[in-house]
């Protein structure tokens, strides 16, 4: 990678991280408005993805460890997805520092595999109720408070 290469990808990366930080946020608000208690066992679905086959494999096999994960190829043919999940199990305690230390893992560990943690969701199945980022626009740099 050149200079130039890298500045990008470390520019791409920190506006990434920062936004999947911002939606946690957003989602522990919500959380603790809807009743979620450190006690809550939620499911867990998050996605990552890349565009060499090798480094998300790679990162699926560290996040396997802990989690079901599926690889596949995406619609288009041109990005490689990581599909991971708790299910059939779920975690609990997944509630402010929590939630943001684990939303700034999987960002960090996705990108010492060159891939993005793209979205996840929390959801109460007990409940049949549901946290999701994939709809939500926030951006730290322009959404200022």
């Amino acid at each position: 990678m050149t200079d130039n290469t890298q500045q990008i990808w470390t520019d791409y990366y920190a506006r990434i991280r920062g936004r999947r930080i911002a939606e946690a946020e957003f989602i522990s608000s919500q959380l603790a408005a809807d009743g979620v208690t450190a006690d809550s066992v939620l499911a867990l679905d998050f996605m990552h993805f890349g565009t060499v086959e090798n480094d998300v494999r790679q990162l699926s096999d560290q996040l396997s460890e802990n989690y079901t994960v599926n690889v596949h190829l995406s619609d288009d043919g041109k990005t490689w997805i990581a599909d991971s999940t708790t299910r059939p199990y779920g975690v609990d305690g997944m509630i402010g520092t929590q939630l943001l230390q684990w939303v700034e893992f999987m960002c960090d560990v996705a990108n010492s595999y060159a891939c993005v943690f793209s979205t996840w969701k929390l959801v109460d199945t007990k409940r049949n109720i549901e946290w999701a980022t994939d709809h939500l626009d926030i951006d730290p740099e322009t959404d200022v408070g």
